[in-house]
């Protein structure tokens, strides 16, 4: 009995080991792998109604349809913390449960970074159900990161430039008046009849 007890645990042991090192060698074992928004757009036939992992920032307005909602999750390079002009934007639309979108706290915007959220669904490169459109119909979306507040502070060369700008306009203006003034008090007065 307890022989064969050991025999158990030692060869359990081994075959967990073994799955630990295949997890390690093959991440994609253990966690699906993160699809981008231009692989899907690329590659759209491929994809079209399997399961993808999609990870992004919620951007815009979390749009609740009864049991369901909208969100915008973009993948470029503003959604990876760049505030910094680079790219263009790119990101996914997302047809969910609303308890799911419910849990989104923070949408990006100018003053805002939208939660990163990690979406699994289905993609469909032409939905049926939703005029054609390219979607991702999640069966879990969870937040990986919790958004926050930015600020926009002015640069000080810009500070100097409207300054300046500022000095130079009321100038013109002045002159402008001036000018016409001088023009108006030098007429002569038109004769009566």
């Amino acid at each position: 009995m307890t022989t064969s007890r050991s025999f158990v645990i030692r060869h359990s042991s081994f075959v967990i080991g073994l799955l630990c090192c295949l997890m390690f060698l093959n991440p994609g074992l253990a966690a699906a792998e993160v699809v981008s928004s231009g692989e899907l757009v690329e590659r759209c036939q491929f994809y079209d109604g399997k399961v993808v992992t999609f990870r992004g920032e919620v951007v815009g307005d979390v749009m609740i349809r009864g049991e369901f909602a909208w969100i915008n999750v973009n993948d470029d390079a503003y959604s990876k913390g760049s505030r910094k002009l680079a790219g263009y934007n790119s990101g996914q639309s997302i047809w969910c449960r609303a308890d799911d979108a419910k849990l989104i706290e923070v949408t990006g915007d100018y003053r805002h970074v939208g939660d990163i959220v990690e979406v699994r669904g289905m993609f469909n490169r032409a939905c049926p159900e939703h005029g054609g459109d390219m979607d991702i119909h999640a069966n879990e979306v969870r937040v990986v990161r919790r958004g926050r507040s930015i600020s926009h502070p002015i640069e000080n060369g810009k500070i100097r430039a409207a300054s300046i700008l500022f000095v130079i306009s009321f100038a013109l203006f002045a002159l402008g008046r001036i000018l016409r003034w001088r023009r108006l008090r030098g007429r002569a007065p038109e004769p009566e009849a």
